[in-house]
């Protein structure tokens, strides 16, 4: 901004020399002009005094000749009296320059004498010699007064004027340039300001202000600077803020996302895209898709949307991800202003979740249809025997009537276990909270079963924390007990032993249930909870189970905010320990 200062102030002074240059021309050749007019006006009143003081004589040949040389050595002048017929009469002899040949300039003016009317005629012959003639008559006489003079100090004369112009314009511009300079300051600073501010938000800067303490037009300029870079600095927070909650939506939408320009090459990805693919973002971004989707079912969409400009929803089971998945695609063409194409965009929604609860819900159908029918066949079959003739029969009649009464049972306790799952599982469900002694409710629970342990010869071994009570729900508690120790009871040979044993830890308390049965493998340890899974279908449906009892009890312990966890060695036994809170209000 310097340099703009500096040019400026030279051009300012480059202008103000140049007119000042041309003003001091000016008034130098005014001066000189006025001088010379000034002199040649008193040199011609001279001439009307020697042309008066000649008119006086008598006559020319009776010439006062002392009157005339006093007269030449007080104008400093040479005075030449000529007749009409151009013969000198008098000649002072002095006041001119010696290279200046008197007497052929005399010869010369001697051709060309003025007349009476025209008065005084004057005949320069350099810039130093002038000479003046008048025409003049004495005694009917006439002739004519010449009057020669040389100004050598013309030349000083000059010289002065220039000087004394010189020292003024000199002064004066020292002066312009001391003001120019303050002044030129005065208004480039709040430009250089300014423009210092815009160069600062150009750089991104856009607290960048500059100051407001002028009323004219640059405060004018400083005042609109500024309003840009608050409207500036406004729009690009607006801007980063906009851009932070996109950034966070695109990464946190739970859905993999990559958008891939016209030409091809993918510009944008997030991290579920990343974290389905078991890809790194340095990888992909800026790669054509073509490399980077390995699936060709997946291709095949991007280019399908490629080729229609459509939009495209299909679901793909890709083989590419860990874990294999489900994934539903939906691709859109990006279409900008003016209807310029711009390329695609392609969302994966991970649908395995879906497709699991899916396969859940047929399972749960296909089982639920399996269990129901195999009852209501047996039934059926055994009464159609029945009203066929067998129920003629004693023995028949009895043993029929007996296993339809079993049947009749199983499918009883079927749908009592699909209502009660039902019921645990709505979200509505609520407990009847109450003081609930562990020690009671156990003690309880092995009476009901008891029988059903004695026909396997099995004991019951109870070790309780005398402080175990805790706040739940009895009944439901209760269920629970009775599922797992039945559960115990099927999967434990005969002559087996069950340990219940209550812990207490801080805030929680700790419920083992052990048997000494079959135990089960490692990978089915993680569907014993799941709707009619069996361990060993055989026996537990020989056994009346119905497959759900573990699936309500593992409802019923998380609603009270408990958890249920299961370990098992093959033909050494079970384990489930059950962790509850002693006060439910915590959790509520």
């Amino acid at each position: 901004m310097s340099s703009f200062r500096g040019r400026l102030l030279f051009a300012l002074i480059t202008l103000i020399f140049l007119v000042l240059i041309g003003l001091g021309i000016l008034i130098g050749e005014l001066v000189k002009s006025y001088y010379l007019n000034a002199l040649h006006s008193r040199l011609e009143r001279e001439v009307d005094i020697v042309i008066d003081q000649t008119e006086r004589q008598s006559s020319f040949e009776e010439l006062n000749l002392s009157d005339f040389n006093q007269l030449s050595d007080v104008l400093d002048t040479r005075i030449s009296i000529l007749d009409q017929e151009g013969v000198i009469i008098y000649d002072s002899g002095m006041g001119v320059s010696e290279t200046v040949n008197h007497e052929t300039i005399l010869e010369e003016i001697s051709q060309t004498f003025p007349d009476q009317e025209e008065g005084i005629v004057q005949y320069p012959q350099n810039d130093q010699t002038f000479y003046y003639a008048g025409a003049v008559e004495t005694a009917g006489e006439s002739g004519y007064v010449i009057m020669a003079t040389s100004f050598n100090e013309l030349g000083d004369v000059y010289r002065q004027i220039w000087i004394i112009l010189s020292i003024t314009l000199g002064i004066a511009m020292l002066i312009i340039i001391f003001l120019g300079a303050r002044i030129t300051s005065q208004y480039t600073k709040p430009i250089e300001s300014a423009t210092k501010v815009a160069i600062e938000l150009a750089k991104g800067n856009y607290k960048a202000r500059t100051f407001e303490d002028r009323v004219d037009e640059t405060g004018m300029l400083s005042n609109a600077i500024n309003v840009l870079a608050r409207n500036l600095q406004e729009m690009v927070n607006d801007q980063a803020v906009q851009q932070d909650r996109l950034q966070t939506l695109i990464e946190n939408m739970g859905s993999g996302l990559i958008m891939i320009d016209k030409q091809g090459y993918i510009v944008l990805v997030n991290r579920p895209f990343l974290s389905f693919f078991q890809m790194d973002l340095k990888e992909i971004l800026n790669e054509r898709y073509k490399d980077v989707f390995h699936d060709p079912r997946v291709r095949e969409i991007a280019e399908e949307v490629f080729m229609t400009e459509q939009r495209v929803r299909k679901q793909v089971y890709t083989e590419s991800t860990i874990p294999k998945r489900h994934l539903e695609i939906y691709g859109a063409p990006i279409i900008g202003e003016r209807s310029a194409w711009q390329g695609i965009v392609l969302v994966f929604h991970d649908i395995s979740e879906l497709k699991k609860l899916e396969q859940m819900r047929k399972d749960f159908v296909a089982n639920v249809s399996h269990e129901v029918k195999t009852p209501i066949t047996s039934i059926k079959g055994f009464t159609e025997t029945l009203l066929d003739g067998a129920m003629n029969d004693r023995d028949a009649l009895d043993s029929f009537l007996t296993i339809i009464l079993k049947e009749s049972d199983r499918l009883q306790m079927l749908i009592q276990d699909l209502l009660d799952l039902s019921k645990v599982e709505q979200q509505g469900f609520k407990l009847s909270l109450s003081e609930v002694n562990l020690s009671d409710l156990l003690e309880e629970v092995k009476m009901v079963i008891g029988q059903r342990a004695a026909e396997k010869k099995m004991h019951i071994v109870l070790e309780l924390d005398p402080k175990s009570v805790i706040e739940g729900d009895f009944d439901r508690l209760k269920q629970v007990f009775i599922n797992l120790l039945n559960n115990a009871i099927t999967y434990s040979y005969n002559e087996g032993e069950i340990k219940v044993k209550t812990v207490r830890r801080g805030d929680r308390m700790l419920i083992h249930v052990i048997d000494n049965g079959i135990g089960m493998e490692k990978e089915e340890i993680s569907r014993i909870f799941e709707r009619f899974y069996r361990v060993d279908k055989a026996r537990s449906r020989n056994s009346g189970g119905t497959g759900l009892g573990l699936a309500i009890v593992k409802h019923i312990v998380e609603v009270h905010h408990g958890e249920i966890q299961a370990t098992s060695q093959v033909g050494k036994g079970t384990t489930f320990t059950i962790d509850l809170p002693v006060e439910q209000d915590k959790w509520n």
